[in-house]
């Protein structure tokens, strides 16, 4: 496939007009800016399998953690983050409000926050981010989280735009600002534009789930989600037996892992023997220093603390303030995979 370049973007509707429900059927209708790490099996949010629910309407069973404070902050400081930008830059920044969609592959749609006359007078994008302030490793010598990079490069590719900036605030101090220049990359685009097609054209279209291949524990918590609570009412599934090796790999890799515990417990019980003698010493002191005159140690000895309500408190708690217990603790759910095997 190559690239034609020779295209304007459709414009499909002023977001200004629509309302969060109507907004979010808009978004349904093609793959966004926010959504392609996810199609690709990259985000560290979703996995491609909750952009499919999504894209054709399925709830999950289960809601997730509740973001839509950090949404909320995070799109009330995006003009807060374009004036920094433009006074640090000196370039003219502009809203538009509408969403666009490529017009010759209709399902990638954007929905650019901010646009940037250039100098040159051509028009570059300007995407704006908010962040904490632990997350500025991630934007370390010049680079930018890769589905951030993704997200920016797409909405490049439905404009027809060949400079985009992304720029993320992490405090309100002047310091903790940044911001980056990214250049279309016509290879990566066409192989991008690929790949998002065989989602859109081979997954949502044709109603058939794309396969779990995200980190394992962003999987479980994906299908804890859209499964639902457990039922042990329920009869056993029966398994294929094609499921015989990754059984006995499983059984394998829990015995080497046992002893891979023992060995850490046992090594855990060498150090604190060696310590103890100094935390002896140390009493309630946070810090101690042994120096010979060549090498100097410095230890720290620093409290933690955890706030909560013990078993029993919870229990006083329920008799007690049942209305107080009953708006205020939750119960989560967690499921342990156990394997056991017998012989004939």
């Amino acid at each position: 496939m190559a690239l034609d370049l020779n295209y304007t973007p459709t414009r499909l509707v002023d977001i200004t007009t629509l309302t969060d429900a109507q907004w979010l059927d808009w978004r349904r209708k093609g793959i966004g800016g926010s959504d392609v790490a996810a199609a690709l099996g990259l985000s560290p949010y979703r996995t491609a399998r909750d952009l499919y629910y999504d894209k054709i309407g399925i709830d999950p069973a289960t809601p997730g953690e509740d973001r839509s404070i950090t949404f909320e902050i995070g799109h009330l400081l995006e003009n807060v983050v374009a004036k920094i930008f433009a006074k640090k830059t000196g370039l003219d920044v502009f809203e538009d409000h509408w969403m666009y969609q490529h017009p010759l592959f209709p399902f990638m749609i954007a929905d650019v926050d901010r646009f940037i006359h250039l100098p040159d007078g051509k028009l570059g994008i300007l995407e704006c981010k908010t962040a904490h302030p632990d997350m500025q490793f991630q934007w370390a010598n010049g680079s930018v989280p890769r589905h951030y990079e993704m997200q920016v490069k797409h909405y490049m590719a439905v404009m027809n735009i060949d400079i985009a900036y992304i720029a993320c605030l992490f405090s309100n101090r002047e310091d903790d600002f940044v911001w980056r220049k990214i250049e279309r990359e016509y290879d990566e685009e066409e192989g991008t534009i690929q790949q998002l097609s065989q989602f859109w054209c081979g997954y949502v279209e044709k109603r058939i789930k794309p396969a779990l291949t995200e980190e394992p524990d962003q999987v479980l918590e994906s299908l804890r989600r859209f499964y639902g609570p457990a039922d042990t009412n329920e009869p056993p599934v029966t398994l294929d037996t094609r499921f015989i090796p990754a059984l006995e790999r499983v059984l394998a890799l829990r015995e080497q892992k046992q002893q891979a515990d023992s060995v850490s417990r046992n090594l855990d019980t060498q150090i604190k023997n060696l310590y103890v003698p100094i935390a002896d010493l140390m009493g309630s002191a946070c810090s101690a220093v042994c120096d010979d005159g060549k090498v100097r140690y410095e230890i720290k000895y620093s409290p933690s603390y955890r706030t909560g309500i013990s078993k029993d408190g919870l229990s006083r708690l329920k008799a007690q303030l049942p209305d107080v217990y009953d708006e205020y603790v939750q119960t989560t759910e967690s499921r342990c995979f156990k394997l056991s095997k017998t012989t004939a």
